[in-house]
């Protein structure tokens, strides 16, 4: 590629968007673009997006990004990242029957547990490599058919938020092999829809989108003359997030993990294979595309559990907050902490779930709140990474990412004492969107060295992590006591 030859990259997340040019080496030309935008949530488990409002936001972000680029650059491709597991429904008219369900939606959790119950669980997760739980389609439609009987018998198509996208912007109904993947629906290795899944699911094959990866081109009206500079250049279907997030930090084999904490997170590798079979029923994995799998742990916690115990230092900034965070010992505030905020998902993808602390005393104080938060999640990491470890054996380079995570002076640290290992912060600011942008430059058969550069080293502490082993099983056994606690109601109500 030349200097003037360009990618544009998008990157659609739970909580904001972001869009950017990449030259040929990967690296970001000129501003990056973002909007912002929540969950639209209840009490009952709720997490969905309004997709009219998404994608405006969206079209907002391409007028102001190629308002911004000048007419000689070359523009050859367009990529986009996208969150996995969500759902949308469109009749026959291609009106949408249904907001964008995300993953984070927990209200089809009863039917969930019924199918674990019934037995299925196993064999859905070593067909499609997603486990049983609400977060993936086949509870999520059995619950839309018996909650919303209407609207599911008027919809014609189940589709991604991205496939969705795409229809509104080529007129066309279909969807990736990596969106697919993470539906709960798809056959991992035949990289198909499974007939199997579809009928545990109660739907028709018919209502799913055909599954290619070939590019699309040609905008349709108005967006064709809206951005004329992108109607006729290819436009890849969407890759999962997660799987971008791992080729932007260059992550893309057993040998490296990165441990990416936004407002949720993760600890996922990628690695090329022609097919797979998934060791442990809390793993879970999905296909970048049709020769590169994407497999690891996924956690609801994460940066929200973080926002939920700011709100009690909310009027101070986060410089003092941190120091006055670093100033405790680890595990000094005899706190324990479960941070199922928005439920939980690895390793037992357990329904239900919410939030938990045990230990507060007249004496606690809100600081201690928020450091036991941050050492509830660096634990549910070093939980899940002893459980990786045993499914998938080997020495492994943890590459952390996560704007909000990194920003901050002492959760890194926190992070890596409950590990025992080190961290390579990963010098990419959006590890996501830069994945699309070089996903689209492999594709294109174009582009120079890629570099991968780490901002920085973060070492564990021997002392520490000494104490966050105890405090490790102790955070096990809280957690399984309220999981039995859970198992007893759910038998209740049967």
């Amino acid at each position: 590629m030349t200097h003037s030859t360009y990618v544009l990259a998008i990157d659609i997340g739970s909580s904001s968007l972001r869009a950017a040019l990449f030259d040929g080496y990967g690296r970001q030309s000129g501003e990056c673009i973002r909007r912002g935008y929540s969950l639209d949530t209840d009490a009952m488990g709720k997490a969905t997006l309004d997709a009219d409002t998404l994608f405006n936001d969206l079209f907002g972000a391409l007028d102001e990004l190629m308002s911004l680029t000048p007419d000689r650059l070359n523009i050859t491709g367009v990529g986009i990242s996208t969150f996995w597991h969500s759902l949308t429904g469109i009749n026959d008219r291609q009106a949408a029957t249904f907001p964008i369900i995300t993953w984070a939606d927990g209200r089809s959790a009863h039917e969930a547990a019924a199918l674990k119950y019934s037995g299925i669980g196993r064999r859905l997760h070593a067909l499609t490599g997603c486990p049983v739980h609400s977060s993936y389609w086949p509870a999520r439609l059995r619950w839309l058919a018996a909650q919303h009987a209407t609207a599911f018998a008027q919809t014609r198509y189940w589709l991604s938020a991205a496939d969705l996208l795409f229809l509104r912007l080529f007129g066309r109904i279909g969807t990736s092999v990596s969106m697919a993947s993470g539906s709960g629906l798809c056959d991992l290795n035949q990289k198909q829809w499974s007939r199997e899944a579809i009928g545990i699911a109660r739907i028709k094959p018919e209502q799913l989108p055909p599954i290619s990866d070939e590019p699309l081109r040609g905008l349709v009206a108005p967006w064709g003359e809206r951005w004329p500079r992108l109607a006729a250049i290819p436009w890849y279907p969407a890759w999962g997030d997660g799987a971008c997030s791992n080729i932007g930090a260059g992550a893309n084999s057993l040998d490296s993990l990165v441990l990416m904490l936004g407002t949720s997170g993760s600890m996922r590798m990628v690695w090329q294979a022609d097919s797979v079979s998934v060791p442990d029923a809390g793993l879970w994995c999905y296909r970048v595309d049709d020769k590169r799998f994407a497999g690891g742990m996924a956690l609801s916690e994460g940066g929200n559990a973080a926002a939920w115990a700011r709100q009690l230092l909310d009027k101070e900034s986060a410089a003092d907050i941190d120091d006055r965070v670093a100033a405790l010992a680890p595990d000094a505030h005899g706190l324990c902490v479960l941070p199922y905020f928005l439920g939980s998902r690895s390793p037992q993808w357990s329904e239900g779930r919410t939030a938990a602390i045990s230990g507060i005393t007249a004496a606690t104080t809100a600081v201690e709140i928020y450091r036991a938060m941050l050492e509830s999640v660096g634990l549910r990491f070093a939980f899940l990474k002893n459980r990786l470890d045993r499914a998938w054996p080997g020495k492994r380079r943890i590459i952390a990412t996560g704007a909000g995570f990194l920003r901050s002076s002492v959760w890194p640290q926190i992070v890596a004492d409950c590990l025992g290992e080190s961290l390579d912060v990963s010098d990419v600011e959006e590890g996501s969107l830069r994945g699309a942008a070089l996903l689209v430059l492999e594709k294109q058969g174009q582009g120079g060295e890629i570099e991968f550069p780490v901002n920085r080293t973060v070492y564990p502490n021997s002392g520490a992590h000494e104490r966050y082993k105890i405090a490790l099983e102790r955070q096990a056994d809280f957690d399984n006591h309220m999981i039995e606690m859970l198992k007893q109601r759910l038998e209740e109500l049967r």
